[in-house]
């Protein structure tokens, strides 16, 4: 499973949508973690999200307490820091969503992984 999360990964900072991330892994034959042939879009994103691919845990996190205590290194990494640091904001300036005064709401134009950088 390591070496689909790396790939995960790069295919994410590479360019790829979290939907032609799921079209690659399936054309390649690789299982979900559940063991099934096609991949949900969710379950990428939870694994482009967790920090534990990194080597941190989270203890304790639950809606009903405050008290969380964030273990570091004590897991193998399976991604380092700043890839999974990259990622993040990477999925930042792919989101659609927007946090203003009001709230929350959606930018007028979809980010395009098809469209040049310059």
């Amino acid at each position: 499973m390591s070496k689909n999360v790396k790939l995960i990964f790069e295919l994410y900072l590479g360019g790829q949508s979290v939907l032609g991330i799921a079209k690659e892994l399936e054309k390649r034959k690789i299982l979900s973690p559940t063991g099934k042939e096609n991949w949900c879009k969710r379950t990428i994103d939870v694994i482009l999200s967790n920090e534990k691919y990194m080597g941190n845990v989270e203890l304790l996190k639950s809606g009903k307490s405050e008290v969380q205590y964030l273990s570091s290194e004590n897991n193998p990494a399976i991604v380092s820091k700043e890839v999974f640091e990259a990622v993040q904001i990477e999925k930042t300036k792919r989101s659609n969503v927007v946090k203003n005064e009001d709230g929350q709401k959606r930018k007028s134009n979809k980010y395009n992984s098809k469209k040049k950088k310059y």
